[in-house]
């Protein structure tokens, strides 16, 4: 399959919108536009840093073996650099003889005239600009990956969970009156984040109203910063310093209040699960209360209520052991809770004994966690929105110990659930969709656990 010569015309440019080949005799070959990819690749150069973000939300990032310096993902960042996307070194990809090469439409022409003239797959995708052409990149970027039948299914659930998390994130955000105005600044001349782009629309699932959701363009960028006013403003990296320095900037509302916020250009424009790390920050940031705020829980059982109050109870009692030093009120909780089995009660037990010794143990090492043995977790044990139950509450309590859950635990997955799941699945580098999927249960209440930082 290597040294196919790839000629890509401007159809190429469509790819996120292209239909994959299926003509039912196998997963390859694989068929975008007027490429051809005969068998599923060994070894793929990765220039686009967006492309890359969705291989590794996929499960492919162990076919990366070389990337743009732009790709900085924690995932690859063992992978060879090849230097920046837009002009890349031409004579490193050709040494390393890569499957396929994954680059931007900015790409410098010299460079892709003398990758595709030296034989190599060179394939351009378009960033999507809404939610259908999102699971269409998708779709096209597995099925390079993985096959017509099994990739293209892959970056289809992938994507579709991607788009019902981001959708449950907006529903978590309190319902107001009060328009709220926010845009993002890659700069201050002109180059603002639209709603013909996908990361324009993030402010839609934040709630907020774009300032810039028409193209602007530079002469008006700093009038219509100074008419609008929006209450928060994201920014690339340096940019908040130099509203701050323009006399006629730094009066803005958001400046003045403290609400401006920078986030890395380049992932802000990625397509991958920096998508969901992007809309949590943001929504975040423009709604400070949900730190602090309990979950509104649909209507419970009066089963569901008294599992609420008896966990408060037990935090507060737990809170009551620690001021007095005494390890004792820990062990009558431990009995209180001995109603299943004998086996179940010994397991808790277990587990309280070692977060008890997590605890006098993190004033030497803060880092270090107790794994935690009170959930029974076999294949396809996994847990999502509006489940309840026991087994719940252990999750609820095993989170807030990795101070990710800040509220009561009730044994409902409600909103707050969600939050929390999506920052552990952030920080411990796990598929982020707010659902506690088997791999994610087996990281969480094991040792190896990152608590929050």
């Amino acid at each position: 399959m290597k040294r196919i010569l790839a000629i890509l015309a401007a159809a190429v440019m469509l790819l996120s919108c292209t239909a994959c080949s299926s003509d039912g005799s196998g997963e390859y070959p694989v068929t975008l536009a007027n490429i051809t990819v005969s068998e599923k690749p060994a070894s793929v150069i990765c220039l686009s840093d967006s492309v890359a973000d969705i291989l590794i939300s996929c499960g492919y990032s162990e076919l990366i073996t070389a990337r743009s310096d732009e790709c900085d993902q924690p995932e690859i960042s063992s992978a060879f650099s090849v230097g920046s996307k837009d002009d890349p070194s031409v004579q490193n990809i050709t040494d390393l003889d890569p499957d396929i090469v994954f680059a931007d439409k900015t790409i410098s022409d010299d460079a892709y005239k003398k990758l595709t003239d030296s034989g190599l797959t060179v394939i351009i995708m378009m960033p999507a600009k809404n939610t259908e052409e999102l699971m269409a990149l998708y779709e096209n970027v597995c099925s390079v990956a993985g096959g017509k039948i099994t990739g293209k299914q892959n970056g289809s659930e992938k994507s579709n969970s991607l788009l019902v998390t981001m959708s449950d994130l907006q529903r978590i955000v309190p319902k107001s009156d009060i328009v709220v105005t926010a845009c993002y600044l890659y700069d201050l001349n002109g180059s603002a984040a639209t709603d013909n782009t996908l990361e324009g629309k993030l402010f839609e699932y934040a709630n907020a109203v774009n300032v810039f959701a028409s193209s602007a363009s530079s002469p008006d960028m700093i009038s219509k910063l100074r008419l609008s006013d929006p209450d928060y403003i994201f920014c690339a990296s340096g940019v908040k310093t130099q509203l701050e320095k323009n006399t006629d900037l730094r009066s803005l509302k958001a400046v003045k209040t403290g609400n401006v916020f920078e986030i890395d250009s380049n992932a802000f424009r990625r397509q991958g699960s920096s998508l969901v790390d992007n809309l949590s920050f943001m929504i975040e940031k423009m709604n400070p209360q949900l730190n602090d705020q309990k979950p509104l829980y649909p209507e419970t059982s009066s089963a569901e209520v008294s599992k609420a109050e008896s966990s408060k109870q037990e935090s507060s009692q737990q809170e009551s052991s620690q001021a007095e030093g005494s390890q004792q009120e820990s062990s009558q909780e431990e009995s209180s809770q001995q109603e299943s089995s004998q086996q179940e009660s010994s397991q808790q037990e277990s587990s309280q004994q070692e977060s008890s010794q997590q605890e006098s143990s993190q004033e030497e090492s803060s880092s270090q966690v107790s794994a935690d043995y009170s959930l029974t977790i076999t294949d396809g044990t996994a847990y999502g929105y509006n489940e309840s139950g026991d087994n719940i509450l252990r999750i609820q309590q095993r989170l807030a110990y990795l101070d990710y859950f800040n509220t009561d635990a009730t044994g409902y997955y409600g909103d707050m659930t969600v939050m929390a799941v999506i920052a552990f699945e952030s920080a411990n580098g796990l598929t982020i969709d707010g659902y506690a999927s088997t791999s994610d249960l087996r990281l969480m209440f094991s040792s190896d656990a990152r608590p929050a930082s």
